[in-house]
């Protein structure tokens, strides 16, 4: 973009229709709500249906033209709103747009017995439209844009109860958040200051002829990283999941998440790319920054499957299976980089987990809030032996879990096989015994999650049902429709990993610039090839023993030591050395005023010294004062005699003025009375509007008083329907400021 202002240049008005809809319609929430709790969940699934169709409309129109372009002159100064989706945006922004519409749906029975709806759906479709665009804009800024607004709408998602465990998660998750942003736009602005543009578009080129390269990448991650979940900045979702509502839990880890996963993904894949992928050596730059992301992926799916092990809370056990899934895919990413140009394996890979994540995760965190929804219980401990009365959450909850585990026939088993072809082939490409390392504990990683799904599973639906646990009524029409969906569609990837990689993974990959004979490797892989049938047979062989193990001595039940935790091995002992910083710093500095009151004495010294010098100097020059007073006598005299005969010119044209003005007043009755109109006329004209100024300040606040005690009578009397609507006491007003700050800057920007 280069900093120049662009004319709008519209392919399609999707992409920013998509964006906006949520985002206009959450002003609607409040009012429709107002009028009957009916209303505003008809306006709340319109609205996210209206989006999943025109998502589904923009997808093919994508995988027909390749690319959707969207650009307007409206943005962050010069530079504009920039949109450009191509066939990963597309998938990203369907999968999104589908579970939230399927969230939404399940939302109707389930926010039932929750409070605060209204603010609720407003912030939903705000966190959407943010979401959303993201997955939309072609350039840095833009991301920053919709990053900024669905990070801080999802906020009031998470401290919805307004518990303390709530308020104190949503302010971590909201500090968090901002510091992400932060990093995020600090590394645009520098991006652009040596750039000169912030397009999604390879730059390596540039970038790594810069001393700040490392810097704006590790700002990147830092920034994308949080939102991901990434050890060590994962700690927020642990503790924002048990506390949010059900739906916002599967939002949060099924979609929101991805958000961070797609901002890397655009750093390594894009932006950290040569522009002639074939025959650049600039691919080893990326190739240190792939390895050091792989490590970085497998740390975080270990540590946070270890993690899930061993938490009794089923929604804290899930938020720590999306940290190590998440893991999974920063993975991928990772090898995607190191491999470069030879990377489509990986790439395909990534991009299918992520489609894969959504479902089960999604699907599980909705399933578990329903059976808390009717049992009133959450703890593993509490629970058991409910598949009687939720049969259709049972079935599906199998699916979900053996699908996250990597059993053939679901929709986890065949990322997890291209995944692991990718580390498999960044281990051959320099024969790294690291990356064979890492091989054996993404082997391991696995293991781990279906001995951790299966403990979640048999907890809840199996076993023995504990004395006083009752569900109320039976699974609603709603969630059997969500649920059989997510069920029909962790199934269908499984049974057809063939189609789904020819119609989905292969167009998606082969979008991007990767080495051919790679590419057709990646679409002829063989899901049922021995050696990985194999692999997970012995997978599910180790995650049985551990199992069985970790049941009968009861290991799993037990509590984890403090400090082992990221806060207590990572985020204390930093805070410590700050304040260790801090302190000896503000030592050394009260020791340096110490300092310079003691040697005060010489520094006085050396002041009347300098006091000399500057006295000598002052009498030198008033010894030469005569001479000085010499010039400024001549030059006032000269400036005097220019004075005196500007003023006594000026005389002779005053009083030919004069005289001229005394024979206008001399020129008779018709000319006086003229003159005597245009005052008149000149004093009534400013008599009138002093009047008027005067009328308008006393109407202004007879009516505002008027308007000011009729609102407060509104406030103390029932008056009917309407005014039950209006009342000003009715509104959350914090909510309707925000909404109409935001629309008013939206539409001044199309407008002016």
């Amino acid at each position: 973009m280069n900093g120049a202002v662009f004319e709008n240049v519209i392919t399609s008005g999707l992409p920013l229709a998509i964006a906006l809809i949520p985002i206009l319609a959450a002003a609607l929430v409040p009012l429709a709500g107002y009028l009957g709790d009916r209303y505003r969940n008809i306006l709340v699934l319109a609205v996210t249906g209206l989006v999943l169709v025109l998502s589904v409309f923009l997808f093919r129109q994508v995988w027909q033209e390749g690319e959707v372009l969207s650009r307007f002159s409206v943005g962050f100064g010069e530079l504009p709103l920039y949109m450009r989706v191509d066939h990963l945006g597309a998938v990203f922004n369907l999968i999104s747009a589908l579970v939230w519409f399927l969230a939404s749906v399940f939302s109707l029975s389930y926010m039932t017995h929750e409070s605060r709806h209204n603010r609720y759906y407003v912030f939903y479709l705000l966190t959407l439209g943010g979401c959303l665009g993201v997955f939309l804009t072609a350039d840095l800024f833009s991301l920053f844009f919709f990053f900024e607004i669905m990070s801080v709408a999802s906020y009031l998602l998470v401290i919805h109860t307004q518990s303390e465990e709530a308020m104190k998660a949503g302010r971590l998750y909201l500090y968090l958040g901002v510091f992400g942003g932060l990093m995020i736009l600090s590394a645009s602005i520098m991006i652009y200051w040596f750039t000169g543009t912030v397009e999604l578009t390879p730059m390596l080129e540039q970038l790594v002829i810069l001393p700040a390269r490392a810097l704006i990448a590790v700002l990147l991650v830092i920034g994308f990283g949080i939102k991901a979940g990434m050890v060590p900045l994962h700690i927020w979702l642990p503790k924002a999941h048990p506390v949010a509502p059900a739906p916002a839990s599967a939002l949060l880890s099924g979609i929101m998440i991805k958000t961070g996963a797609y901002g890397i993904a655009r750093v390594f894949t894009v932006i950290y790319t040569p522009q002639v992928p074939d025959a650049s050596a600039l691919w080893a730059y990326t190739q240190q920054m792939g390895f050091i992301l792989i490590w970085f992926g497998i740390l975080t799916m270990f540590s946070a499957a270890f993690m899930a092990l061993f938490q009794g809370n089923a929604k804290r056990l899930l938020a720590y299976s999306s940290v190590s899934q998440m893991g999974y895919i920063l993975m991928g990413i990772g090898a995607a980089a190191y491999l470069g140009f030879e990377g489509p394996m990986a790439f395909g890979g990534f991009t299918l987990h992520v489609v894969n994540h959504a479902f089960f995760k999604a699907g599980m965190f909705m399933m578990v809030g329903a059976v808390y929804f009717r049992t009133g219980e959450i703890e593993l401990s509490r629970l058991g032996g409910l598949w009687r009365e939720f049969p259709v959450t049972t079935v599906v909850f199998l699916f979900a879990a053996m699908g996250i585990a990597g059993i053939p026939l679901l929709n986890g088993y065949t990322s997890k096989v291209l995944l692991h072809h990718a580390i498999v082939e960044a281990y051959e490409l320099h024969d790294s015994y690291a990356l064979y390392l890492a091989e054996r504990i993404f082997m391991l990683t696995g293991a781990m999650t279906t001995c951790y799904v299966a403990r979640l599973f048999s907890s809840i639906f199996l076993g023995k049902k504990p004395d006083g646990l009752k569900a109320k009524g039976k699974e609603p029409l709603n969630e059997k429709l969500v649920f059989i969906a997510i069920g029909a569609a962790i199934l269908f990837i499984g049974t057809n990993p063939f189609f789904v990689l020819t119609e989905l993974v292969g167009p998606v990959t082969g979008a991007f610039p990767f080495d051919e004979y790679r590419f057709n490797y990646l679409m002829k892989t063989d899901f049922w090839d021995i050696h990985d049938l194999q692999g997970m047979a012995g997978i599910v062989a180790v995650a049985a023993v551990l199992f069985v193990a970790g049941t009968r001595t009861g290991l799993f039940t037990r509590k984890l030591p403090g400090w082992l935790s990221i806060e207590y091995l990572v985020y204390q002992p930093l805070v410590r050395i700050l304040m260790l910083i801090y302190t000896r710093s503000g030592r050394l500095l009260e020791l340096s005023v110490d300092s310079v009151y003691i040697q005060s004495p010489r520094l006085l010294t050396y002041y009347c010294i300098s006091g000399r010098v500057l006295e000598n100097i002052v009498d030198s020059s008033y010894i030469q004062s005569p001479r000085l007073i010499s010039y400024y006598c001549i030059s006032g005299k000269i400036l005097d005699s220019a004075a005196e005969a500007i003023i006594v010119g000026s005389l002779k044209p005053l009083r030919e003025f004069s005289h001229r003005v005394n024979a206008l007043e001399k020129g008779g009755p018709v000319f006086g009375r003229t003159l005597k109109m245009i005052s008149s006329a000149l004093e009534l004209t400013y008599s009138t509007w002093l009047n008027f100024i005067n009328l308008f300040f006393i109407q202004s606040k007879i009516i505002f008083l008027s308007a000011f005690y009729f609102l407060f009578d509104m406030d103390y009397s029932f008056r009917g329907k309407f005014f039950k609507i209006v009342n000003t006491s009715n509104f959350e007003y914090y909510v309707l400021i925000l909404f109409v700050s935001l629309i008013i800057i939206l539409l001044m920007q199309f407008i002016l």
